[in-house]
């Protein structure tokens, strides 16, 4: 009797320490934080120099719609897909060295693990995107500029950006996002430096993060939720910046791109949803526009290496 009371004893310990110590990490490891971003009208791109021919400025407007308010942790993607590709190995850092391939299979993956329908259709290297799908996905380029620069807050202005400012900074970087010059050649956890207007943190620096868009040159016109399909240029949208990259490329209206098999330890990425129009009460009416563009300028990427 007294062997049988220590065995069950010993069982409720090991029991309770899962559930006070190790449980709840796990748990959180799952939980993906997602932002509300009203939608609005703004100017995408900058008239920065030497930055203004590949940031040509042109009014967009994008839909209402939900960001991570973190890169995708290398904690939450084991959790989804059971395995770690990351080079700089610590499940609060961002996960790194996954192509635009392997993100979409996580938003899809992540979709089913919470019962929503996948927003992608993946048929060997074509990816369709279900835009009436509820499920994570990637944002589109112009989603992903708006919310860096602080949605209806920060990115809606009466005229285009003369100079473009960093995701929560207008005039240094170093105390929202890990670059060259602060990050001791490494990625780090994810949420350490203060955040943009919207609560969104590392939109400049740390990675450089995938969005759905294929690279392409600016529209002339006013364009409502781009999604760079007309482009087809076998190149796809990195946006934001990285540890390795100096500080001129963390500016919110800088675009990098790659193929998208391309993977190197600086690239991850973060997700988004879809998000019903939420209706407001009645104000002032104000035209805005918003600053955007598309930078073309510098492309740089680290070599890749296993640490």
């Amino acid at each position: 009797m007294i062997l049988k009371y220590k065995t069950w004893a010993a069982a409720a310990f090991l029991f309770f320490t899962l559930l006070v110590f190790i449980l709840p990490e796990h748990l959180a490891a799952q939980t993906v934080n997602m932002v509300f971003v009203k939608g609005g009208t703004y100017w995408q791109g900058s008239n920065e120099a030497p930055y203004s021919a590949n940031e040509r400025v042109h009014r967009t407007t994008v839909s209402s719609f939900y960001i991570s308010s973190t890169e995708i942790t290398q904690a939450q993607w084991l959790d989804v897909m059971s395995s770690n590709p990351s080079k700089f190995p610590g499940k609060d850092r961002p996960v790194e060295y996954v192509s635009w391939y392997d993100a979409v299979k996580f938003c899809n993956a992540l979709s089913v693990k919470e019962g929503l329908i996948p927003a992608y259709k993946i048929v060997g290297s074509k990816v369709e995107w279900d835009k009436e799908a509820n499920g994570y996905r990637l944002p589109t380029e112009a989603e992903w500029e708006y919310a860096a620069r602080g949605g209806q807050t920060g990115a809606i202005t009466d005229e285009p950006l003369a100079k473009a400012p960093y995701a929560g900074s207008d005039s240094s970087a170093l105390t929202v996002g890990w670059f060259d010059a602060n990050s001791g050649k490494t990625t780090k956890p994810v949420a350490q430096k203060a955040p943009n207007a919207l609560g969104l943190y590392d939109m400049s620096g740390n990675v450089w993060e995938w969005c759905w868009d294929w690279y392409g040159t600016y529209p002339k016109d006013d364009i409502v939720n781009p999604d760079g399909s007309d482009n087809q240029t076998g190149q796809k949208v990195l946006r934001g910046g990285s540890w390795f990259t100096p500080e001129k490329l963390l500016r919110v209206t800088y675009r990098y791109w790659n193929v998208p098999t391309f993977k190197v330890n600086s690239v991850g990425f973060r997700i988004a949803r879809n998000a019903e129009e939420q209706k407001e009460e009645p104000k002032e009416e104000t035209e805005v526009a918003l600053p955007g563009g598309l930078n073309m300028y510098e492309v740089l990427s680290p070599p890749v290496k296993n640490h």
